[in-house]
């Protein structure tokens, strides 16, 4: 084998197993933290939504199932709230390089986003009639 394409033969045996040799690997658990901020929203959905069908269709006083709904709403924001808060004051781990930075700041603005999804979402319909 010719010395000078020694160095190619191994750029392209990279390329082809997916690796590039100059990245770093970050821990599985990253990408939990990526979905669970909309993961979070996904429960408050069905949540939020079952609790208004159960009330209406056992004819719970308005009062009552609007309390139930902002106290469900609460605590999801409080859940996305915490996750942002959690993911926000962490600091990046040295041993990911720029790949774990760069992933990090991802999570911190999807868990961001989804906090607003939440608010966006759910809040308006709090404010409408409960059951028609």
């Amino acid at each position: 084998m010719n010395p000078q394409s020694a160095p190619i033969a191994k750029e392209e045996s990279q390329m082809r197993h997916g690796s590039s040799g100059n990245g770093h690997a970050v821990p599985p658990r990253y990408l939990w933290w990526l979905a669970g901020g909309y993961g979070v929203w996904c429960s408050a959905l069905v949540v939020l939504y079952a609790l208004q069908a159960i009330g209406c269709t056992f004819a719970w006083p308005t009062d009552t199932l609007r309390l139930s709904l902002v106290a469900v709403f609460l605590a999801h924001l409080a859940v996305i709230g915490w996750m942002w808060g959690h993911v926000a004051k962490a600091l990046p781990d040295p041993t990911t390089g720029p790949t774990g930075a760069l992933l990090r700041a991802v999570i911190v603005w999807t868990t961001v986003t989804a906090f607003v999804a939440v608010v966006l979402t759910f809040a308006p319909p709090l404010l409408l009639i409960t059951c028609i």
